[in-house]
């Protein structure tokens, strides 16, 4: 076993404390602490303001500036001119609304005006001279700029807006936008949801529009919003890591990172419900160089918190549990080009270990950053710098001309519609079925295309998973690789045969190794237990390759009976053939114990012991405590009962 601490390390640590009569130097164990100590932590963080560096960084600290001291003239000035800064974007929205909202007291009138005339030129939807805040783009672009038009329309009653409008009229249309989308995804998710990069960039905005909008009914639309994202959060959440599957990755999460450039969500995790025995390596350098970060300030000014039950649910004391969630397509609006059932994911929570995977019902030939989606992980509890695993099929990135996209790319998101996963709680199985041409040729984007087209004729055939080199013990036998950190075993048998690579140095590779399993049909199965469960991992090692596997490599038909005794069978769909909503049936048949799982039609919004969501109901329970958005009408109405019940949405 490695050591983690020494024990002299540990025995001088504890002395030390004991010796001085002192806590130590900061108690990053709740919320409140984490948020405290960040703020303050940012009294004098250096703003940049020369014109190669834009607001979208150092607004945030800008705005943690003026909550340790109103008087701030550094920060003060930096908000006031941030939106005729030569790199003036719409990220810039949010952080100016909330500084209008909770410090407009520390302005004078003439900076106010100032703020209101760049506001009023910005009116528009187009880049030049300026960024306006009237488009779209991504939903996370949408979410700034519309709430912060909403709420600078509320600011500045008399504006004389660059579109025409008088402020009702753009608040008019601002509220009728944000209601019109998130009714929509309240229907049937959206694509972005999750990432580990824009997650935080869809939440602040909504939050810091709910704490300052005046009219009640768009409070309500934003609450409702933010309900349902921090159900998805809170769920899919383990010791900050996001639970596989989602989209748009495009870098892994690191607690200890060496590159500036970190996964925003992450941070913000760790601020809402901390990284378990991580949470204390958070420093707040990390905030003040690391960019991506400085969006979870926004969340630690904002007085918009989630409730209780949320933090329970996020630090697991709620599990074990198993949950099942989807996702849209991308889509304008979150409208009709947005499909539903796109992602259909599977998780499974206990307090030492989660799994997440699931399955994509692809647009064939068609892109919306399919390439930066990520299909499975194991995590698990541990102080080490990374404690997941991954596992994919090299589709996107397979010809190694772009340094970021060789097959063996692992620092961003990358699946295959060449695989297809089965999970029953503790146990997953990942299939693979590899045509030898590229069915989609040129498609979908130049650019795209030529990360593969080397590889057109002849698609790489192999199934591959990383885990980390920091792992307590690892051992192959009886045609299984078995891998022990702490407490918690994970067990891999790799379906074909398999390479064991410890020196890969392609990026995501740092402190990995990699397994790849050869053929155009391979797959892997992965079963995690625990010494509670096994009693040791020597007889976790001796049980797994008693359990008996069947795999027909002609019908694509694995059966698995796990060590709980659960008897998977999985059959994989090969063809992507399109069904009428234009996405393929990329989605394996699936029996436990005979009995079948949900058809793609079916599957829920959210499943889970504690909330459940379909058909534009949010249903929330834990004890007597409730929470209910119904948005069946044209608004949304939330219910909080600390007594009640609520009823289960309709299936």
């Amino acid at each position: 076993m490695k050591g983690k601490q020494t024990k002299t390390g540990w025995f001088l640590a504890v002395f030390g404390v004991l010796v001085s009569g002192m806590l130590p130097a900061q108690d990053l164990s709740t919320f409140e602490n984490r948020r405290q100590w960040l703020l303050k932590g940012l009294h004098d963080a250096r703003l940049v303001a020369d014109s190669s560096t834009r607001g979208k960084h150092n607004l945030p600290k800008a705005c943690a500036r003026l909550w340790n001291n109103p008087k701030d003239t550094v920060a003060i000035n930096y908000i006031t001119n941030i939106l005729h800064h030569p790199q003036q974007t719409m990220f810039d929205f949010p952080g100016v609304a909330l500084a209008l909202g909770r410090f407009r007291h520390c302005f004078t009138s003439e900076q106010v005006a100032v703020i209101q005339k760049d506001a009023e030129r910005l009116a528009k939807e187009d880049k030049k001279d300026g960024e306006g805040f009237l488009g779209h783009g991504t939903e996370n672009h949408a979410t700034m700029m519309w709430t912060s038009a909403y709420l600078f329309g509320q600011y500045f009653p008399d504006a004389k807006w660059a579109n025409g409008m008088t402020s009702a009229q753009l608040m008019a249309e601002m509220k009728e936008r944000l209601r019109k989308t998130f009714k929509n995804v309240y229907a049937k998710g959206y694509t972005e949801y999750l990432s580990t990069t824009y997650e935080i960039t869809m939440n602040f905005p909504v939050a810091i529009l709910q704490e300052f909008a005046q009219d009640p009914e768009m409070k309500a639309i934003a609450e409702a919003y933010l309900l349902y994202k921090w159900s998805l959060q809170a769920l899919n959440n383990f010791e900050g890591r996001t639970l596989a599957p989602y989209g748009r990755m495009n870098t892994q999460e690191d607690y200890q990172p060496k590159d500036p450039y970190v996964t925003g969500t992450l941070y913000q995790n760790w601020l809402y419900w901390g990284w378990g025995p991580n949470t204390e390596s958070v420093k707040i350098q990390d905030f003040t160089n690391y960019w991506e970060t400085s969006y979870a300030i926004y969340t630690a000014l904002s007085n918009v918190i989630p409730d209780a039950v949320f933090f329970g649910l996020a630090e697991g004391k709620t599990a074990p549990f198993a949950l099942k969630s989807s996702a849209s397509t991308f889509g304008p609006y979150a409208g009709e080009r947005a499909r539903p059932h796109m992602m259909l994911r599977n998780g499974y929570r206990t307090q030492q270990y989660a799994i997440g995977s699931g399955n994509f019902r692809w647009v064939p030939g068609g892109d919306y950053a399919d390439h930066d989606a990520n299909g499975f992980n194991i995590v698990w509890s541990s102080t080490d710098r990374f404690n997941y695993l991954n596992c994919f099929h090299p589709y996107w990135y397979s010809d190694g001309d772009h340094p970021d996209r060789t097959p063996d790319t692992w620092h961003k998101g990358t699946v295959s519609p060449f695989q297809q996963t089965a999970q029953e709680q503790n146990t997953a199985i990942m299939l693979f079925d590899i045509p030898q041409k590229d069915p989609w040729p040129n498609q979908p984007s130049k650019e795209k295309w030529a990360w593969r087209d080397g590889h057109a004729n002849n698609l790489l055939n192999w199934g591959a998973l990383r885990y980390p080199k920091s792992v307590d013990e690892k051992v192959e036998t009886g045609g299984w690789l078995f891998l022990r950190e702490g407490k918690t075993y994970i067990g891999i048998k790799p379906l074909k045969p398999y390479v064991l690579h410890t020196n890969l140095t392609e990026k995501g590779l740092e402190g990995f190794n990699v397994v790849k399993s050869e053929g155009p049909k391979t797959g892997f199965i992965f079963e995690v237990g625990t010494e509670a469960d096994f009693g040791s991992f020597q007889k976790f090692v001796s049980q797994l390759p008693r359990n008996p596997v069947s795999v027909d490599w002609n019908t694509m038909v694995l059966t698995y009976q796990n060590s709980k005794g659960a008897k998977i069978r999985m059959q994989y769909q090969p063809g992507l053939p399109v069904d009428a909503d234009g996405l393929a049936r990329s989605v394996p048949l699936i029996w436990v114990n005979g009995k079948p799982e949900k058809s793609a039609d079916q599957w829920p919004m959210i499943e889970s012991p504690v909330i459940r969501m379909d058909n534009r109901l949010l249903a929330i329970q834990t004890g007597p405590s409730t929470i209910q958005v119904d948005w069946t009408a044209s608004l949304p109405v939330v219910k909080r009962n600390p007594q009640g019940t609520i009823p289960r949405p309709a299936k």
